[in-house]
């Protein structure tokens, strides 16, 4: 299945630049599907979604805007994981603000640059691949699952995160909704939490393809031998509590757990996290230092 980029812009100079930068950054081989307004992009994404990676959405388009866009998608559940860039000419706080509400992933400013808009749409399509390789491994264990009241568990590598992740995402209600947030709040306790590897070191090694290298160095390292992260699963009558408390020192948790970041930036790391907080969970509540996190799903 050939991957894709869905551009919805009516400004074919716009869309010439886009497709222009794109060929030069990590995902040339994506196809790049255009559209010229909300409406036209709406039919293409009903019929290819399943294809499609990331959308490129335009805020002002004749027939149907961007934002109209996002209102229209937001009650199709099928369209919901398909992170949406939306470029805007505006750096008005009230649009932005409107758009991250509706679930926009990020926010270009025009114009902008190839390193930025590749850098964003590499993490968007990362974003969503992480979410589609999940959910194929929940298992149909649903029926053992139900009967479980409470859990715990230790982990302690990035392996680790990914089986446990897919083992608690299966006590859910909606396995699928909840499974990239359990993914990023266990990946970001073993790396940000036990590891002490903070968002600027994640943004330079991976621009030098070393993350996974100094990941690995620094679980090896005698002082972090003894680290692991404490995962308690508690269902009660009307919600299920995810803690999960890692051996790190914290982190300033406040400015993570909003997407409304900055607009036009190369790091987008730690966008996960607000990203846990909007789709995946109702409730995501850090304690103390910041190395201690209750996320809360409400049992309907």
């Amino acid at each position: 299945m050939n991957r894709k980029i869905l551009i919805i812009d009516d400004d074919e100079k716009s869309v010439k630049a886009a497709c222009e930068f794109l060929k030069f950054g990590e995902n040339a081989n994506h196809k790049i599907v255009v559209a010229h307004n909300g409406q036209e992009g709406f039919d293409i994404l009903a019929k290819q979604y399943a294809e499609i990676d990331v959308i490129m959405l335009d805020r002002i388009m004749p027939v149907m805007s961007g934002i109209e866009f996002m209102k229209k998608i937001a009650d199709e559940r099928k369209f919901k994981n398909i992170p949406v860039i939306m470029q805007t000419s505006s750096n008005d706080k009230e649009h932005l603000q409107e758009g991250f509400k509706l679930g926009i992933y990020h926010y270009l400013v025009k114009p902008y640059s190839p390193t930025v808009l590749n850098s964003i749409i590499k993490s968007a399509i990362e974003f969503n691949t992480k979410q589609r390789e999940l959910m194929s491994e929940i298992k149909d264990s649903r029926v053992l699952f139900q009967y479980i009241e409470k859990a715990s568990f230790k982990i302690r590598n990035l392996e680790e995160a990914d089986l446990i992740g897919v083992s608690l995402a299966s006590l859910f209600p909606n396995p699928n909704k909840v499974i990239l947030g359990i993914s990023e709040m266990l990946t970001n306790a073993i790396e940000h939490g036990n590891l002490g590897l903070t968002y600027e070191d994640k943004r330079n090694l991976q621009r030098q393809t070393k993350w996974v290298e100094e990941v690995k160095r620094r679980l090896a390292q005698p002082e972090n031998a003894n680290k692991i992260v404490r995962i308690s699963y508690i269902k009660k009558r009307d919600e299920i509590v995810l803690n999960i408390k890692d051996d790190g020192d914290g982190f300033d948790f406040q400015k993570y757990l909003s997407s409304e970041t900055e607009t036009e930036t190369e790091d987008n790391n730690g966008r996960g996290i607000a990203f846990a907080n909007k789709l995946s969970f109702d409730k995501l509540e850090y304690v103390g230092c910041g190395n201690e996190v209750n996320c809360t799903v409400k049992i309907y």
